[in-house]
């Protein structure tokens, strides 16, 4: 027997007439009868006692029914689980993300996302942007979204988006008073850096030597928020992403256009040996909108252009 002759049968069975299973398979009355008798001569006993004002099942018959129902209800459940999936509304999507994006920034933007997919779960976590990629390398996760590319055989990157980075002074500080900071005005300042694993902080450095400027390092910091807290508290200045100084008021961080200008690169980091899921590849162009958008909107209250 074939899934053809046992459609046949399930719609006679609720409809009570050929004419009208054959209307809802789009088949003729022939045609539904030649499959019904196909059906009975497999099954080796008769099914319907056709009568003028339609068909009467016989006791096999509805004794076979009662299995096809609960195969059409195992297919229903099936097709429905492929359109949550194909709704994004189905699964675990785990996320690794550096901590200046996972902390204050991407909440909001990941809460857009599920809130139209309640089926949906997140996993996410927050390493720097090495241990992340290490953790895509060994398909521990599903995407990442790092500050660096490198050539790590296992994993694979694509531009998200770029930032620029900006001078951040505790309140009050006298060049708070200037429009952009430029690396000869940190001369002598106290300066908050960073710890020498951070490759971001790599480029502030470049940009000072370039600028023949010699911080006074007074504290260096693992993370950039961390770095932030410090310098709201009178520690120093220092040169940080635009996404760590989030939620702080400007009444304890000043933010300011640094040159010369340095702009960072986020990166979506994906397993090289297989292929993202719908969901993923959704949640990553969902993260990019969004995090575009945020972005352009710190760099336009501080007088700079998106990078």
């Amino acid at each position: 027997m074939n899934i053809r002759q046992i459609e046949a049968f399930k719609a006679i069975m609720e409809l009570g007439s050929f004419t009208r299973a054959g209307e809802r398979l789009g088949l003729s009355q022939p045609a539904v009868s030649k499959l019904v008798l196909l059906l009975e001569r497999k099954c080796g006993f008769g099914l319907f006692l056709r009568q003028r004002n339609g068909v009467i099942p016989t006791p096999e018959a509805q004794m076979l029914y009662e299995e096809v129902e609960r195969v059409f209800l195992g297919v229903d459940s099936i097709q429905a689980r492929a359109r949550a999936i194909r709704r994004l509304d189905h699964g675990e999507i785990r996320l690794v993300t550096f901590p200046s994006l996972a902390t204050r920034v991407l909440p909001p933007i990941l809460a857009e996302f599920l809130e139209a997919r309640p089926g949906l779960r997140i996993e996410m976590s927050s390493r720097n942007s090495w241990l992340l990629v290490e953790r895509l390398a060994t398909q521990g996760v599903d995407v990442g979204f790092g500050m660096f590319a490198s050539d790590r055989p296992g994993v694979r990157f694509e531009k998200l988006c770029s930032m620029r980075a900006v001078c951040v002074l505790p309140s009050g500080h006298p060049l708070a008073e200037r429009e952009v900071v430029h690396a000869a005005d940190l001369a002598g300042e106290r300066f908050v850096g960073m710890v020498e694993e951070d490759r971001a902080q790599l480029q502030v450095d470049k940009a000072f030597a370039a600028s023949g400027v010699e911080r006074n390092i007074v504290l260096k910091a693992q993370l950039t928020e961390a770095s932030c807290s410090f310098v709201a508290n009178g520690v120093g200045v220092s040169v940080v992403d635009p996404l760590s100084t989030e939620g702080f008021p400007a009444s304890q961080l000043v933010i300011r256009p640094f040159r010369p200008v340095v702009d960072y690169d986020i990166w979506v980091v994906l397993p090289g040996f297989r292929e993202a899921a719908i969901g993923t590849r959704a949640l990553v162009e969902h993260v990019r909108a969004g995090l575009t958008r945020k972005l352009a909107a710190m760099a336009t209250a501080i007088g700079e252009p998106a990078a």
